[in-house]
């Protein structure tokens, strides 16, 4: 789900734009797969740079498809929760982007 500051760039067309036509771009090349375990298909759009509220108003962090990368849901999770891992030990994302503890 997406932090408070970020939620209207989310919705942005700008970025439904950019996100699409990297979607486009990653099923080009490998029919979308995973960027990482290259065994499911990607799912959700990634920034590899974080977007913070510091840096969402820099379009090389957040609209650049350098700064992107395609994840399955199991891909992206681990990599989200990774850094939170003593907190969130239990913690994931559904298909909706919904967080819930195991």
């Amino acid at each position: 789900m997406a932090k408070d500051y970020a939620k209207s760039f989310y919705k942005s067309k700008a970025w439904q734009r950019c996100r699409a036509s990297f979607i486009g771009h990653r099923r080009s090349i490998d029919g979308g797969l995973c960027e990482h375990c290259k065994s499911k298909r990607g799912y959700i759009v990634d920034h590899i740079i974080e977007i913070t509220p510091e840096n969402i108003n820099d379009i090389n962090i957040t609209l650049n498809h350098d700064n992107l990368q395609y994840l399955c849901l199991d891909c992206h999770n681990t990599k989200t929760f990774l850094k939170h891992k003593s907190i969130d030990d239990d913690l994931f994302f559904d298909e909706e982007g919904n967080l819930f503890q195991k």
